[in-house]
């Protein structure tokens, strides 16, 4: 967790409006600080307050920090209705894309299929005009992707093993070798299974609220049902990188140039062997690349869950939720038992 930045960006300064609701964000972390300082427990006040801030720092677009800045101005500078409205980011902004994760990743093709001597007739094999299932996607971006994790530049092993001229040109070029997984940048379970009146469905609905008053209209109609897996909201990643995406502790941030980003991570050390920039490219235009409005909204959300504290809450939580095989008498796994709950409604529902 971050303390707040004395300012706004350089950017923000010659806005009035940003600068003095910023301030406010400012006065409320020295508040709860000295709660902290004379020993009284503020729970998760402080990540709310710093989501808050770090929201108009890191907003995904313009539009989603002057909604957060509404917000907070609509709050006058009460702290309860302030803190509500961090709880909310952090319940349907953080949250929604790090513990939506609910799949767990399986290899990237299916051991059955057959044997191929060259890539395009494994192409042909693998590609479906508009992919159904997380399967499908998984297919689709391997065959863009042009079977490599395009961040790490790892060869799919699976896909080695069944292609004669992948095979060479890994010995050729020597080129590593790798498990792939196929990654949403927008999780899969957002708008899969969701029952009516269901916990889930109430969540979901939220978490595209949200998205739809930081300017995302109609998002949720592009990516509904089977729509999740198209090809602009997944990369094939290696697995190493997959995990860290997935909890937020790497992301893409855009450059000026098209298409092009800068890996970034909550620690250095996670970079350690990945490119400074990544590019993503296709060969053809039914398969497009992964979408820049999708990673934008990844990176804000990670670079606020790291910043805020929120994501490294939710890790210890997750840990917890696997330590604790019994509920303490005493309460004092209520905070767990929160997440669990509000986590179980996020999940979907694997068949």
């Amino acid at each position: 967790m971050s303390k707040l930045p004395p300012q706004v960006t350089p950017r923000l300064l010659a806005n009035p409006n940003a600068v003095g609701t910023y301030n406010i964000c400012l006065k409320l972390e020295k508040d709860l600080q000295d709660k902290i300082d004379a020993g009284h427990d503020v729970g998760r006040s402080m990540i709310y307050c710093r989501i808050l801030g770090y929201l108009i720092l890191h907003a995904p677009s313009d539009e989603a920090s002057s909604t957060v800045r509404k917000e907070i101005a609509s709050c006058n500078e009460e702290s309860d209705r302030l803190l509500l409205v961090g709880e909310m980011y952090f319940n349907h902004f953080i949250q929604a894309f790090r513990s939506n994760k609910g799949r767990i990743p399986t290899p990237s093709n299916h051991p059955s299929r057959p044997s191929f001597d060259t890539l395009a007739d494994m192409i042909k094999d693998l590609l479906e005009e508009a992919p159904q299932n997380h399967s499908g996607a998984k297919a689709n971006a391997l065959v863009r992707d042009k079977f490599r994790c395009p961040i790490s530049g790892i060869v799919d092993e699976t896909s080695l093993l069944k292609n004669r001229e992948l095979r060479q040109k890994v010995e050729r070029e020597k080129l590593r070798i790798g498990s792939t997984q196929c990654a949403h940048i927008i999780s899969e379970s957002i708008n899969s299974n969701i029952l009516p009146g269901s916990d889930k469905e109430e969540y979901a609905a939220t978490v595209w609220t949200v998205l739809d008053r930081f300017g995302y209209r109609g998002l949720s109609d592009e990516l509904n049902g089977p729509r999740i897996h198209r090809l602009d909201n997944v990369i094939t990643m290696e697995s190493y990188v997959h995990k860290y995406f997935d909890n937020l502790s790497l992301w893409l941030t855009a450059t000026d140039e098209v298409n092009q980003y800068i890996l970034e991570a909550s620690d250095p050390i996670l970079l350690s062997n990945l490119p400074q920039r990544v590019t993503f490219t296709t060969d053809k235009e039914n398969l497009p690349v992964p979408n820049p409005t999708f990673l934008a909204l990844h990176a804000s959300c990670a670079k606020v869950g790291h910043l805020s504290g929120a994501a490294e809450y939710i890790d210890k939580v997750f840990r917890d939720m696997e330590e604790i095989r019994v509920l303490s008498a005493d309460g004092a796994s209520a905070d767990v038992l929160e997440h669990a709950l509000l986590y179980a409604s996020s999940r979907p529902i694997l068949v």
